[in-house]
């Protein structure tokens, strides 16, 4: 059901304006997929275009006079918030493209920040730039309230944070080691339960971009726990081993704060759900101090000569079907159908851990191919089971 659908009952006249109004909050009805379509083009359009300016502008660089390189950077950047101001809050017939323009302004700061750091030869730490960029568009979700540009504000943090992870002398500095993952995935669960926070409040609207993209940063940093070939270096002396214990606690603490949110959930399912979480966390600690390392060890193959790699699979795939049990009482597609993508790549990984020699190779590839086609068709099968499951049962909040 969409809105679209309630509009034409509306137009038919078989419900009033109040009645559609109505149902579109009970049921939470989102814009449909056109409007959808549009959204995507205008962003792509508003990042080709941000693209193309600065490309423009490099062919001519040297032509141009210092003082209007910084007034073209000014005005182009007020131009584009100040043109999707006025197609989303006085025409009101064209959100979609004046929340593009927004994008555009957004991202054309961060060019500006860049332009007068290159002009005036400001030598500085990358990180302080990114941060500078975050900072000033920090205010712009809550004001505008827009999506959009608050899935920006994560992502320009997110890239703020893994600029100072690599930035030596920082206090958080964790560059050359890749147990530098691990707190990419720790950032994951702060996204994840800010998202569970923003459920309940003036920006509720916020809270499903938060917690998506929370949980896909948490498992796609998680998932190299599979890996048994990951090489890296990880005894770097400059990392602090104090990093991982106070992020982790702070993630931890703001899922078990935000956890309440989770209407959909029982009070059971809410603290089997963080206890999962938790033993996530758990496990990349035991990871991050080498508690897996075996005896003799080389310094460069820490994960060939760790068993880790056997916790890690078993934990994510369990992991991932509870998250698919949850999805399925928040009535969540997205939890569900993340969970049983992670499920086949946490099966690809184990089967790759078991290739050897040439002749264990190819009766691995044989005997493993056969079982992905049929296990691939069992869960395609099994995810469209759940996804009637869900259109039955009755509505109630989901991501």
């Amino acid at each position: 059901m969409k809105i679209g659908d309630i509009q034409k009952l509306q137009e038919a006249g078989l419900i009033s304006a109040e009645q559609r109004d109505k149902i579109v909050a009970h049921f939470k009805l989102t814009e449909d997929g056109g409007n959808r379509f549009l959204a995507i083009v205008s962003i792509l359009g508003a990042v080709l275009v941000t693209a193309g300016i600065i490309l423009l502008i490099s062919a001519h660089w040297n032509e141009i006079p210092r003082g209007v390189k910084i007034a073209g950077g000014l005005l182009l950047m007020l131009a584009a918030h100040g043109g999707g101001w006025w197609l989303r809050e006085v025409k009101g017939t064209y959100a979609k493209t004046g929340e593009a323009l927004h994008l555009l302004g957004s991202g054309l700061f961060l060019a500006n920040i860049a332009l007068i750091g290159q002009i005036y030869n400001i030598e500085s730490r990358p990180p302080d730039a990114f941060l500078l960029w975050w900072l000033g568009i920090a205010a712009l979700p809550w004001l505008l309230r827009s999506k959009a540009q608050h899935a920006l504000l994560l992502v320009a943090f997110g890239v703020w944070f893994g600029f100072e992870i690599n930035q030596r002398g920082s206090y958080i500095y964790c560059g050359e080691d890749d147990r530098q993952l691990l707190l990419y995935a720790l950032l994951g669960l702060v996204y994840l339960g800010v998202g569970y926070g923003l459920r309940r409040g003036k920006f509720a609207d916020f809270a499903a971009v938060t917690e998506k993209l929370g949980l896909f940063i948490f498992l796609l940093f998680s998932y190299p726990l599979t890996w048994k070939e990951f090489f890296g270096r990880w005894e770097n002396a400059q990392v602090g081993q104090w990093v991982f214990p106070a992020f982790a606690a702070l993630a931890l603490v703001v899922l078990l704060a935000t956890m309440k949110n989770l209407d959909g959930l029982s009070r059971q399912w809410r603290w089997t759900w963080f206890a999962a979480l938790l033993g996530m966390a758990v496990l990349m600690g035991s990871v991050w101090f080498g508690l897996w390392q075996t005896a003799g060890t080389a310094p460069h193959s820490y994960w060939e000569e760790s068993r880790s790699y056997f916790a890690g699979t078993l934990a994510l795939f369990v992991f991932c079907l509870l998250q698919v049990q949850v999805g399925l009482q928040e009535r969540s597609p997205f939890l569900v159908n993340l969970g049983v993508v992670f499920i086949a790549l946490v099966i690809l990984a184990a089967y790759l851990d078991l290739l050897g020699s040439m002749a264990r190779t190819g009766l691995m590839f044989v005997i493993g191919g056969v079982f992905l086609i049929g296990f691939g068709v069992y869960l395609e099968k099994k995810r469209r089971g759940l996804m009637r499951q869900m259109k039955l049962a009755a509505p109630g909040a989901g991501l």
